[in-house]
């Protein structure tokens, strides 16, 4: 499946990884359904420590996941731009 700026996921990540990294916004409800799948990717890598980019890629998506938390907690958009 294919949109204006090329193929669709189809994941509960989509919201995510089809949205431009230079503009728009997530939802509260996009944020809270992204997280739990973002949790388990994850909570599958953190251990795996071995190669530095790989620990820099779970460190980014720790962050990410803390502000996915206060974008639900707060009833707030996640804005990029």
């Amino acid at each position: 499946m294919e949109n204006a700026r090329g193929p669709v996921c189809n994941t509960t990540l989509a919201p995510l990884l089809d949205h431009p990294d230079d503009h728009g916004e997530l939802t509260p409800a996009q944020c809270a359904a992204i997280l739990p799948r973002l949790e388990e990717v994850h909570d599958d890598h953190v251990a795996d420590d071995s190669d530095p980019d790989v620990r820099q890629h779970v460190e980014d998506v720790g962050r990410l996941i803390t502000v996915l938390r206060i974008c639900v907690a707060k009833d707030a958009e996640l804005c990029f731009g």
